[in-house]
Formats: structure tokens, C-alpha cells, sequence
């Protein structure tokens, strides 16, 4: 009985070695059997060390701020947790398993002190990558993603006008320099580029239109689609509700935010201040947008507009009825809203907003000159504008709310955005590496990529 065991355990393994004919290997589900008894595997002997990332979900949703540990299971010995990491808002944390990596795992979660998950009979090969999902009170599975970022060239569409963030070097979309990229997230993907043996690089085309831009990568021009896009999961869908993209987590973190001439800075210090005789400038179709109707009760959490708000298109002037039928989110508008040039408030306490075309320079401009009072943009553009300006725009009115940006993959991409994850949430630090450490020291991503495996 002894022997028929030992075979179907060394066959167990065998199968677990067994790549499918289109070069992936196979997804393994592993029980869950806490305590059990394992042998080591030894399927690369002149490998050492290894990279988990885990993920722990509960329903289907995230589990962030748990603490995950990783202990070897070793006959006859108590686990010892020795690599462990706190999930970050995807449920996602990233461990680096030194030395000779090649066994069977067990795995913990925690949470406020107190465990939420065991898992066991976890196989890590010492050389490998792996994502291991750990599913709250289910089995634990285990793939790897490795070879989707095998040696690929992957079309990157970018959009072009989102300085310091994403912009082509020529604005002139007929020009070469259009298709040079610039910028944080061009830093980012360079240094992605240049981390020993990733085996990525990105073929890069600027983009002069933002509307629906998230969505070009769920077509066949371009496999990955970037240009400081928030993640929203309105985003991820076209325009019958269906799920086309998705995205990889978040690299940049935004806030909304008031430009406002410096002179105004104490007049509007918040969205609160902002009255029917305020114009304030957005480009539609994005979260400045969508965050400004919110925080000024234009429109509701839903993005429907109050009641009363009164909207003049290129074509027409419609007034919401406080229905469905007139909506304005960050993913779009109602058709009746589309080439919206004012919203008027219907009550003294709301302000009026005015769109000046796709150009932020012309908002710029148009701050400049008095013809609107403020811009509803991020964080990250308007501080930047404050630098050019010499000091004659002040930034006002920040948004307590946090979003974050990044890149668009064909939805049935998820194993490649999860190996783009990978790597950008070494080379971030797990978030903790961000625009303002770029800004400090542009050559900050390609200091970690020299880091990576020890290079």
C-alpha cells in the first residue's frame, strides 16, 4: 500500500511539471490539509530562491491589510513563518523566498490579530515566479505567469497631453517626435524594460484623443493602453455594460483638486466656496470632471445631474430632470450631454462649469486671462502648473478621496497584467515609490530595475 502511495504522489508531481501545448503551465488546485506530512520537491537543482505573489479574497472581493506569512513544510517539524507581508488594497502582497526555495509551502492569514485563512501543500520551485490565490476558507491555487511576459513586444498606446505623467515629446501628431514618450509612466515602463530578465518591451504610439482611450486595448492596434488613466471599473466596460479591459493596479496615486490665480487662493480654499458666480473650466469625460459635479452636488454619487442643472450642447440646450437620462460620470455622458460646452446650476450654492474644448492648455489660458476662475483638475498637473506659472496659480480645495492610475489590458490579459503588476510593484515598492520620489530623482525606477535579482 505503501508503494501505490509513493506512486501516486511522484505522479502528482509529474503533472505539476506539465506545461500545456501553448507554453503555459498548468493551473495546480491544492488541497487544503494543514499538518499533513510532505516531501521536498527537487525539480531544479541548481536553482535558489523564489517570488510568490499572493492573493487573498474572501466572495470574491479583496482581503487588504492582512498579513500573510509563508512557512517550508518540513516532516515531523512546526511551521516557521518566515517570509511574510501585509495585502495591499488589491488583496495583493509580493514575498521573495531566499535560498534553496524548491518544496511544499503552508500558508497563513491574519487579520486584527487573529488568523482568517490556513493553507497547505503549496509547491514553490526554487527559480520560479508564482501567483498563489488563497481564497478565505476554499483551496489554494497556484500558477504561473512567468511565461506570459516571456520575451514579448507588447503595443503601448499612450496618451499624449497628460504632462508630467504621459506626453509625447512633438505635440504635432503628424511628427516623429509624437510617438516618443515622456514623462513618469514612460520612466516607469523603461525601467520595466530594463530589469534583468523580464522579458518585456513596449512599442510605443502617442494618442491625441482621450475619450474612451482605456478601451483601445481590448482591440487589435495596441496590447497595453496607459496616459494617466483611474482605475475605475465603470472603465472596463463598453458601452453595452460589457467587461472589455482590465487594469493593472494602481502605479500613481491622484488627487482632485482646484488651479486657481493666486490671488484667489484664500476665496476658494474648498469646493464648499464655490458659488453660481464662479466659472470653473474642466475637460469632460475625466475625474476632474466627474469629481467636481460630485463635490459640488451638480450631480449625484450615481453621476446623475440635480434636478434643474441646465446644460448647453453644441446643438442644444437640455435641463436634467433629475432622471437617468442626463448623466455625466468619468467613463461618459447620456448622449444628450455629449459636446457639452456650459452647465449652469440651478441653486446660488453650486457653480458653473465651463468646457473649452480637449486642451488643458487652453483652460490654462483661460484661467490666465479671467475667463474662468478656477480649473477642477489633479493634483499632480495643477502643482506642476503652479511651477511654471512662477507662482501666479495657487492649488486649492484638495479631495480627501485617493484614486489611482493604470494601465489598460485586454480583459482576457490577465495573466500578462498580472506579471506587469509584478514588476511595477517592485519597482514602486509597493506603492511606496510614487510621482513625488520621481520628481525628486527621475532616475529613482531605474535605480530599483539595477536592484532586481540582485543587478
Amino acid at each position: 500500500m505503501f508503494r501505490r502511495f509513493s506512486r501516486v504522489v511522484v505522479m502528482v508531481i509529474i503533472a505539476g511539471m506539465m506545461w500545456h501545448c501553448g507554453g503555459e503551465r498548468v493551473m495546480m488546485e491544492v488541497d487544503e490539509q494543514v499538518g499533513q506530512r510532505l516531501s521536498k520537491l527537487a525539480l531544479q537543482d541548481n536553482a535558489s530562491g523564489a517570488v510568490v505573489v499572493a492573493s487573498v479574497r474572501q466572495d470574491d472581493a479583496p482581503i487588504s491589510g492582512a498579513m500573510v506569512a509563508f512557512a517550508r513544510s518540513v516532516a515531523g517539524l512546526a511551521a516557521e513563518y518566515a517570509w511574510s507581508g501585509m495585502t495591499d488594497e488589491e488583496g495583493r502582497v509580493r514575498l521573495e523566498i531566499v535560498g534553496d526555495a524548491t518544496g511544499y509551502y503552508q500558508a497563513r492569514a491574519s487579520q486584527d490579530g487573529s488568523v482568517i485563512g490556513l493553507w497547505s501543500s503549496i509547491p514553490i520551485n526554487a527559480g520560479d515566479e508564482v501567483m498563489v490565490n488563497l481564497p478565505i476558507g476554499g483551496r489554494a491555487h497556484v500558477m504561473y505567469p512567468s511565461s506570459a511576459c516571456a520575451d514579448r513586444v507588447l503595443n503601448f498606446g499612450f496618451f499624449a497631453f497628460f504632462a508630467p505623467v504621459s506626453s509625447s515629446v512633438d505635440s504635432d501628431p503628424g511628427s516623429d517626435g509624437f510617438n516618443t514618450h515622456v514623462g513618469y509612466e514612460a520612466d516607469l515602463l523603461t525601467a520595466l524594460e530594463a530589469m534583468d530578465g523580464a522579458g518585456l518591451s513596449f512599442s510605443r504610439r502617442g494618442i491625441d484623443i482621450w475619450h474612451n482611450i482605456w478601451l483601445l486595448s481590448a482591440g487589435a492596434e495596441y496590447d497595453v493602453v496607459g496616459g494617466g488613466i483611474t482605475i475605475l471599473d465603470s472603465r472596463t466596460r463598453d458601452e453595452m455594460g460589457n467587461q472589455v479591459v482590465t487594469f493593472t493596479s494602481g502605479h500613481i496615486a491622484f488627487r482632485q483638486s482646484l488651479l486657481v490665480r493666486a490671488e484667489d487662493g484664500t476665496r476658494w480654499d474648498s469646493h464648499d466656496d464655490l458659488t453660481s458666480e464662479v466659472r470653473v473650466g474642466a475637460l469632460a469625460s475625466t475625474t476632474g470632471e466627474a469629481r467636481l459635479l460630485v463635490l459640488t452636488g451638480l450631480v449625484n454619487a450615481d453621476g446623475v445631474l440635480t434636478a434643474g442643472v441646465r446644460v448647453e450642447t453644441q446643438t442644444d440646450t437640455v435641463v436634467a430632470d433629475g432622471s437617468a437620462e442626463y448623466f455625466i460620470t468619468a467613463a461618459g455622458a447620456s448622449s444628450n450631454l455629449e459636446g457639452r460646452r456650459y452647465l449652469y446650476p440651478p441653486v446660488d450654492t453650486m457653480p458653473q462649469v465651463v468646457y473649452l474644448g480637449a486642451s488643458e492648455e487652453e483652460l490654462l489660458g483661460a484661467l490666465a486671462s479671467g475667463r474662468i476662475d478656477a480649473l477642477a483638475r489633479g493634483e499632480i498637473g495643477n502643482r506642476d502648473a503652479v511651477y511654471a506659472s512662477g507662482g501666479a496659480f495657487a492649488v486649492t480645495a484638495l479631495d480627501a478621496a485617493v484614486e489611482y492610475g493604470g494601465f489598460t489590458l485586454g480583459v482576457d490579459d490577465e495573466d500578462l497584467a498580472a506579471c506587469i503588476d509584478d514588476k511595477i510593484n517592485y519597482l514602486t515598492d509597493d506603492r511606496r515609490i510614487g510621482y513625488g520620489e520621481w520628481r525628486q530623482d527621475p532616475m529613482v525606477f531605474m535605480t530599483r530595475a539595477r536592484m532586481w535579482q540582485g543587478q
